[in-house]
């Protein structure tokens, strides 16, 4: 909270906006997109998702660092999205 802010009312303030035109997007590993291909159901259930849900997932998985944990976790994403196991604490994609 600013300070003394009651004396503050109706100051003016100074802002500049300006577009940021780089890219936000997250693209999946490689070894997920590769086992979505392997597996149709859990890939129509992936495609299915609101693009919020898949980016949860991506970041995920992106974020893991070794390589024996993103090959759990693949396989434990992979099993959400059919119904058989939980991951990012969800029991359903």
């Amino acid at each position: 909270m600013l300070k003394d802010s009651p004396k503050h009312l109706r100051e003016t303030v100074e802002l500049t906006v300006r577009f940021d035109a780089d890219s936000r997007e997250v693209s999946p590993p490689e070894k997920f997109v590769k086992a979505l291909a392997q597996n149709r159901e859990a890939k129509t259930i992936f495609q299915r998702l609101p693009p919020s849900r898949k980016l949860e997932m991506v970041k995920y998985l992106v974020r893991l660092k070794t390589e024996e944990a993103l090959d759990k976790n693949i396989k434990r994403a992979i099993n959400c999205l059919l119904g058989k196991e939980r991951f990012i604490g969800r029991s359903e994609p």
